[in-house]
């Protein structure tokens, strides 16, 4: 994966198909837990562009709906943004969209939990902080 943009609380990661992500040997459709996966990382990413800060995050939910197959000949696109974002949970939307074309090709809603145990990072060379 690679992030493409990072801006104000939305992120564009591109992910470029490999034989091995191919849900069977014989066919070049990705398989639908390379999306689930790329639309995970690229909300968590949401929700530090949203909070301007990076702490630790965890996947509350995240639900995909598949809208048609992920041709493995076109690299995917994840655009993430961060909807809303309280002290404890950040809602995040993502579209999966098709490089070439733009076709979107799935959606997904997320909640991540903010703030959660461990060490917290703050941006400007300050150094870590037990939480």
């Amino acid at each position: 994966m690679q992030v493409v943009s990072v801006d104000q609380g939305q992120v564009c990661m591109r992910l470029t198909p490999q034989s091995w992500m191919f849900s069977q040997e014989d066919t070049k459709e990705i398989c639908t837990s390379v999306l689930y996966s790329l639309a995970d990382s690229a909300g968590g990413l949401a929700v530090f562009a949203g909070a301007l800060e990076l702490m630790p995050i965890a996947t509350l939910d995240l639900r995909m709906d598949y809208l048609r197959p992920a041709s493995g000949d076109q690299a995917l696109l994840a655009v993430a943004t961060c909807r809303h974002l309280t002290d404890e949970v950040a809602f995040i939307h993502c579209d999966i969209l098709s490089e070439g074309n733009r076709e979107l090709l799935a959606t997904a809603n997320a909640t991540f939990m903010r703030n959660t145990q461990g060490q917290q990072f703050h941006a400007g060379g300050r150094g870590k902080e037990s939480a």
